[in-house]
């Protein structure tokens, strides 16, 4: 579940919390937010509600990407013979 305190949201994930801190305010309501990840960090534009969708978003498209990396055999595992 989602977290919101003021001028910062954070976003639980497996493997630590994303968390969007403001960082100023623009003008219609939006904001520029500095995201960070458990693996790295970026800027965005928007509203509240729009960074945490943003995170949402970031957080599926990672954890899709290991999942899919998780699934490929390492190359040259299969196969491979050492010899001395």
């Amino acid at each position: 579940m989602a977290e919101a305190a003021g001028d910062v949201v954070s976003l639980p994930t497996p493997r630590g919390d994303a968390v969007a801190k403001r960082m100023g305010r623009a003008e219609a309501g939006q904001s520029r937010w500095w995201i960070r990840h458990p693996w790295g960090g970026e800027a965005f534009y928007g509203t509240a509600e729009q960074a945490m969708a943003h995170m949402r978003k970031r957080t599926a498209e990672r954890e899709a990407a290991e999942a899919k990396q998780a699934d490929r055999p390492s190359p040259g595992a299969e196969g491979t013979e050492w010899r001395a």
